[in-house]
């Protein structure tokens, strides 16, 4: 059990650390990114985790201009 709290911790200090890194990308360094991801990644995949975190990114900044 401890194994996987360790790793659930890991996770959440890696995903915030990601985050950080996409709030620090202009808008078309984001749009560059999502570019380059794959259109339909695998569910799951850390790929897949990583383009909705770039989407959800964009719509913020969106959200924010209106």
């Amino acid at each position: 059990m401890t194994i996987v709290v360790e790793l659930l911790a890991k996770l959440d200090e890696t995903m915030r650390t990601v985050k950080g890194h996409l709030a620090e990308m202009d808008t078309e360094q984001l749009n560059a990114l999502v570019g380059l991801l794959a259109p339909r990644p695998s569910i799951g995949s850390a790929e897949m985790v990583l383009t909705m975190l770039a989407f959800r990114e964009i719509e913020a900044r969106d959200g924010a201009r209106k």
